[in-house]
């Protein structure tokens, strides 16, 4: 499942890239920006098992005013479980193994951005998300006891703040997105480095 997943990711960053070179050939409005991603828990659920997420993300968006842009971003992240943490039992269920195992989350998220002054942006986004647990794929983040139970597919939503520097090529943003399933939210904080092949 996981290889499929890869394979259609890979596919689909391929023809948006694709489509975005061919956009900006007729159209100056049209913007493509990519970059790493590195984040942490800030909620005490999954704070308690994992740490550093490391990812890319990919951002196309259509300038509909000077101001605002409205486009869609594509993300992966890889979240590391914590260094030192409690031995696991060999008897230990699926759920409470994956407690301690790094995941996956992709992410396909709606996106709006406002560019302020003094190359300034503001943003949010909104989409869907789904996670893959190193230990069992089926449970994603169901490690997390108020997912109750496997937990592969959920609402992802973030909100951010940016500046761009060297003529509107790099950006560095602040981001506080969340992961939603059965009514609770998983957040981290975090900081996207992009480049911006068309601005």
């Amino acid at each position: 499942m996981k290889n499929i997943l890869d394979h259609t990711i890979t596919i689909m960053f391929l023809i948006i890239v694709q489509f975005g070179f061919a956009q900006k050939e007729s159209d100056n409005s049209f913007t493509l920006e990519s970059g790493i991603n590195i984040s942490l828990p800030v909620h005490i659920q999954m704070y308690r098992s994992h740490r550093l997420g490391i990812g890319v993300n990919l951002r196309i968006a259509e300038k509909i005013t000077p101001t605002t842009e409205f486009g869609l971003r594509a993300e992966y992240d890889y979240r590391f479980t914590k260094k030192t943490h409690p031995a696991v039992p060999a008897e230990s269920t699926v759920k409470e193994r994956a407690l301690y195992r790094n995941f996956s989350l992709f992410a396909i998220k709606p996106n709006i951005q406002f560019n302020l002054k003094s190359n300034w942006c503001l943003g949010a986004e909104s989409g869907v998300g789904y996670a893959i647990s190193d230990e069992d794929p089926k449970i994603g983040l169901g490690f997390v006891d108020e997912y109750n139970g496997p937990t592969r597919f959920g609402s992802c939503s973030g909100i951010y703040l940016g500046k761009y520097f060297s003529k509107n090529k790099y950006n560095i943003s602040l981001n506080l997105t969340n992961f939603i399933a059965h009514g609770h939210a998983e957040n981290t904080l975090g900081l996207k480095f992009n480049y911006s092949f068309y601005k």
